[in-house]
């Protein structure tokens, strides 16, 4: 009807009439998006292109290929984080070397807390008689180490051009470089400090010097005594390895030839596998360190499904174990090339004597079990330990429940049937070894399962985490502070309100030994089952710190960790005081605490840095500090960090000498 009532002279669809503005402007818009698009794209190449270009220059002057292989990544990983102004510096300044290149590498080395200081000064030592365009200009600086009276070492650049018989009582200025996870130096005035410098041979020379000032990370130091060679730093502090020394050595036991081969025939893996373990195996000899930065999930799965099916094997047949398989299960040795012939020896006779001192020990304060991997899978499988907890802190059970369908029901607890042992196996070894990997590392991006023998410095039985080494640390942390495995906890449900009571918490903890390198112990969990708490502490194998160290910053964070989860949600909350609301406190004020003075506040907040800014790290740092430190009269902590740990940790300090 609509249609009907229409004017028949007047057309019922009007078209609009063509215009070609549209078209112009819409084909200007697609042109300019095309344009943008190539110019941006070309800006790309073209920065692309002049980056790799500059590292390729600055490369050439470094000199790389009279490096050791393992040493080569660090060179590249530290060029892919130089920005590209910063690049075409390093790749056209004449002066690169020591105005630009040398203080950010050593700041770079000292954040890869994988590395020993000395070794980083041994790199910077073969740098600087490699590159020549530094010659022309004057050596202003020379690369140190410097040791105080309580066995801490720092990197430094000391402004010199020589220290010799000339320098002494002169003052001289210098910059250190803090590694990470370790705290700032921190010396009082005249505090003694030993200087240790390589000479052109490598040998270890030290001078004594006192500290005249600090402030932040520089110092003035004086020197007091002509250098003088150090005949127990020069024979711990050698680089015996030498480029391809170790791959191929005549002296490998005849049962350690083919390890590799030996490994995964007991493990009765398929030729898939075993075939893309022998790739792997091949890259990590070629380019240890470039492996690690590149992190490859399925890397770590492969690797763990072959250790899955070597202790499968070695659990029903312990009798008739190969040599190799056997420290693969300990150490995750996986080559002979990797090695030389006598650290395997000295590895296989070290599997012997953790046995025996573990055996042998008669610790009943320091409430430790030490387990080696091994065995504590044992103890899993035979249902005399619940498997542990995942990242997000679930137990096994609850993980599973979670990945239910409603019509689906719990799998029962049956340690006779075999897909259920399996099944807890997977996931022990799911959390445990692969999550387990990154824990036990200051720096989870260099962490890696292959063992070599870059992960060893000096004598093995140094770099080896012994459970006889392990408790008589804990005893002697546990004389300091005898509280460290009871807490006293105010009862809530006490029927009186006019008496206040208590209740005591025992803790007990489980330390298991993985099969890798580190240079940091963790704690992975903590479980309360009525009132006893039972935690669990991943140790590496292969130490990359000392072992007083390591072991007193764990107990640290088992204080901290057992004491927040205790209080719960209240571990914040300043009344009733404890050792988590004080110290919580204090981190978040410290920048505007009256009482620490300009130099202790920037010392916080270069720790605080460096800890990624984590309370739980920081409190070990100053942890250890207390324990290691301020209980040998050697002060290390500023004012409120030590009226709160002798508060609640309290120690008889003994006197300066």
């Amino acid at each position: 009807m609509f249609l009907l009532g229409q004017d028949s002279g007047e057309p019922i669809l009007i078209w609009p009439e063509f215009s070609w503005n549209s078209v112009i402007n819409g084909t200007i818009f697609l042109v300019a998006v095309l344009l943008t698009a190539y110019l941006v794209q070309r800006y790309i190449r073209r920065k692309n292109s002049l980056s790799k270009e500059y590292k390729n220059r600055i490369l050439t002057k470094l000199q790389l290929h009279k490096f050791h292989s393992k040493d080569i990544p660090l060179f590249h990983s530290f060029l892919d984080q130089v920005s590209d102004t910063d690049l075409r510096r390093l790749a056209e300044d004449p002066a690169w070397y020591r105005r630009y290149f040398l203080p950010e590498f050593l700041q770079f080395l000292a954040d890869q807390s994988n590395r020993p200081a000395w070794k980083d000064i041994l790199t910077i030592h073969s740098l600087d008689h490699l590159i020549e365009d530094h010659k022309g200009h004057p050596k202003n600086f020379i690369t140190a180490i410097l040791k105080t009276d309580s066995e801490e070492i720092f990197p430094a650049l000391i402004k010199s051009q020589e220290l010799d018989a000339n320098s002494l009582h002169k003052e001289l200025k210098a910059v250190i470089y803090t590694k990470k996870g370790n705290s700032p130096l921190s010396l009082s005035r005249y505090g003694k400090i030993q200087v240790l410098i390589p000479n052109e041979s490598k040998r270890w020379f030290r001078s004594e010097a006192i500290l005249i000032s600090q402030e932040g990370n520089s110092l003035n130091l004086q020197i007091q005594t002509s250098p003088e060679l150090d005949p127990k730093i020069d024979e711990d502090w050698t680089d015996t390895v030498k480029a391809n020394s170790i791959w191929k050595d005549p002296a490998v036991p005849e049962e350690y030839k083919n390890s590799l081969l030996q490994i995964l025939e007991y493990s009765g893996l398929n030729a898939s596998h075993q075939g893309e373990i022998v790739r792997l195996v091949g890259i990590f000899k070629e380019h240890p360190g470039l492996l690690r930065r590149q992190h490859k999930e399925e890397d770590y799965k492969i690797l763990i499904h072959l250790y899955k099916a070597c202790f499968i094997k070695f659990r029903a047949h312990k009798a008739s174990v190969p040599k190799s398989v056997l420290l693969f299960l300990y150490y995750f040795f996986l080559d002979e090339e990797l090695f030389p012939a006598k650290r395997i020896k000295e590895l296989e006779n070290a599997i012997s004597n953790f046995q025996s001192s573990i055996s042998d020990l008669q610790y009943s304060e320091a409430k430790f079990s030490i387990h080696f991997f091994p065995d504590w899978l044992n103890l899993i499988l035979a249902g005399k330990k619940k498997p542990s907890k995942n990242q997000l802190g679930q137990s096994y059970e609850q993980a599973k429940k979670s990945e239910l369908r409603w019509n689906q029901t719990l799998e029962e607890e049956n340690l006779q049937n075999k897909e259920y042992l399996s099944h807890i196996l997977d996931w022990e070894l799911e959390n445990l070894l692969s999550h387990g990997l990154a824990s036990i590392s200051l720096s989870p991006n260099l962490s890696y399962p292959i063992s070599s023998e870059d992960q060893f410095y000096g004598l093995t039985e140094d770099n080896l985490a012994f459970p006889n080494h392990i408790l008589t640390q804990s005893e002697k942390v546990l004389k300091i502070d005898p509280s460290l495995f009871q807490r006293q906890l105010n009862d809530i449900h006490s029927p009186s309100r006019d008496l206040e009571t208590f209740s005591k918490r025992e803790m007990y903890a489980d330390c298991i030994l993985l099969p890798y390198a580190g240079n940091r112990g963790i704690l992975w969990q903590d479980s309360v089952e009525e009132n006893q708490s039972y935690c669990r502490i991943l140790f590496p194998m292969i130490l990359g710190e000392k072992l007083n160290l390591i072991v007193t910053k764990v107990l640290g964070e088992f204080r901290w960790e057992t004491e927040r989860t205790l209080r719960g949600n209240k571990w914040k909350e300043p009344t009733p005081a404890s050792i988590t609301s004080e110290y919580f406190d204090y981190i978040e004020n410290f920048r505007r605490n009256p009482h620490l003075t300009v130099e202790a506040k920037k010392r916080v907040e270069q720790q605080w840095e460096k800890t990624g800014k984590n309370i739980k790290d920081m409190f070990s740092i100053d942890y250890a500090n207390w324990i290691l430190m301020e209980a040998e009269g050697k002060p290390r902590l500023n004012r409120i960090a030590r009226e709160i740990l002798s508060r609640f940790v309290p120690i008889q300090i003994k006197p300066t000498p």
